[in-house]
């Protein structure tokens, strides 16, 4: 329904936002319909609790995983706060167990009305505790499916932009070592014709130096290099 509509997908060089790349769209969903397929049994690492992760999540952009790292950090505390809800009513239920085995040792035969309504309210309560935590413990096996999910949503999308940043970065560094090659022919050039120069200086200086003299030479040098300044 909604395929129409272009997916903010991006790449910062060096968290530089002058080196930011827009990048296709179409061969990210191509690479993620692979990845996805090998990736399939994979189990994959949590992505929200991975620092590599977090060292290179400002160079990528894309609204995908923005939007599912939401999605994954809100299942993430209800997933806590439903293991912490399972804890509590699993500690109510040991309570009203212990108060029915000491209730029913206290009866024994007795027909002690109180203890007997208590008995019995105790086993409603304990039953609904039953009932709560078997809806506490579907609903944690859901989250779980869906945190599976969602991650695995989150790292499909990580690995197919990030084959387009590698994509890049080796482009980049081809360019970039034909440029340190052509860099490195000039400097030899330029080494050459500097060891050119040298060797023509030096052989008039050892003419001159012969014909005229060191102490003439030096003076010369002094007014010459003077009267020039």
């Amino acid at each position: 329904m909604f395929g129409f509509l272009k997916k903010n997908r991006r790449i910062i060089l060096q968290n530089d936002l002058a080196e930011e790349m827009a990048i296709s769209n179409y061969e990210v969903d191509i690479k993620k319909t692979y990845i996805k397929e090998i990736l399939n049994k994979r189990k994959l690492p949590l992505v929200l609790l991975d620092p590599l992760w977090h060292s290179i999540r400002e160079q990528i952009v894309s609204e995908s995983i923005d939007k599912n790292q939401g999605i994954l950090q809100e299942l993430l505390k209800e997933q806590g706060r439903l293991t912490n809800d399972y804890k509590d009513y699993g500690t109510v239920k040991q309570n009203f167990l212990k108060q029915i085995l000491t209730l029913s040792g206290e009866l024994r035969g007795e027909e002690d009305t109180q203890k007997i309504e208590a008995l019995s309210n105790l086993h409603a309560s304990t039953l609904g505790a039953n009932q709560k935590l078997e809806t506490i413990e579907k609903r944690l096996e859901k989250v779980e499916e869906e945190i599976e999910a969602i991650n695995r949503e989150i790292i499909e999308e990580i690995v197919a932009v990030g084959y387009e940043y590698i994509a890049i970065c080796k482009n980049n560094c081809e360019s970039l070592e034909r440029q340190i090659n052509e860099l490195r022919a000039q400097v030899m050039i330029k080494t050459n014709e500097k060891k050119k120069n040298e060797q023509v200086l030096k052989g008039i200086y050892n003419y001159m130096h012969h014909v005229v003299g060191q102490n003439q030479i030096e003076i010369i040098d002094k007014e010459l290099w003077d009267t020039e300044k």
